[in-house]
């Protein structure tokens, strides 16, 4: 399945005619080659689904091991340093244990949101403290002082910046092929199955795949 995920890729770029977005995307497929067996044995120590680690990786940095967001986040998996500290992770830009470190932490922000994926991935992107506020409707203190939902807004969980909100729903659909997965719980389907190659999204993604390849930088 991976590989028909590639090729969607591929079919999504020939329809730019773009000679470098071409070249990228041979880039990407590389990248995305070289990083798959760490997904896969992360994703299966972890009980995860394969599919959405995988997708998580691709959003969050196209694959680059380089990667440093303006942000400060770093790595293929994209950790900022405290989340990094606290699990152990002394080299973001280390592929094994940062790909092992985020299975880890979407493993337990899972168990956190009662098996709620949604919420999962919003906590990965903007904070498991944002979430819990716009889940309770209790405003958070920050220790630089900045408050999170001074007016106690309750949205169900996923904070309302339009970031995370794509964020979440481009994961969803990239993974899953619809948003609808959202609140399944931990031991139904999609949050933790014994992964393997057959996991990966395939080409019925590719409409979906476009939107999200266009909109963030390869």
């Amino acid at each position: 399945m991976i590989r028909k995920l590639m090729r969607s890729i591929v079919w999504v770029i020939l329809l730019t005619g773009s000679v470098v977005a071409q070249e990228r995307d041979s880039t990407l497929t590389q990248r995305a080659r070289l990083l798959e067996p760490l997904i896969i044995e992360s994703a299966q120590r972890y009980g995860i689904d394969a599919r959405l680690l995988w997708t998580l990786c691709f959003i969050e940095s196209r694959f680059k091991v380089d990667a440093v967001s303006p942000k400060g986040a770093r790595g293929p998996m994209q950790f900022m340093p405290d989340t990094a500290a606290r699990y152990g992770l002394i080299n973001p830009h280390d592929p094994k244990p940062a790909i092992d470190a985020a299975a880890r932490y979407l493993r337990d922000l899972l168990r956190k949101f009662d098996g709620r994926i949604d919420l999962a991935l919003a906590a990965y992107n903007s904070g498991e403290g944002a979430v819990e506020s716009f889940r309770t409707g209790r405003p958070l203190v920050l220790r630089t002082g900045k408050i999170i939902n001074r007016r106690g807004v309750i949205t169900g969980g996923i904070p309302p910046y339009p970031e995370t909100q794509s964020y979440v729903n481009s994961i969803l659909k990239l993974s899953f092929g619809s948003s609808t997965v959202a609140h399944s719980n931990m031991d139904r389907r999609t949050a933790v199955r014994s992964p393997s190659r057959k996991t990966f999204p395939g080409r019925e993604t590719q409409h979906t795949l476009e939107s999200s390849f266009i909109e963030v930088e390869p």
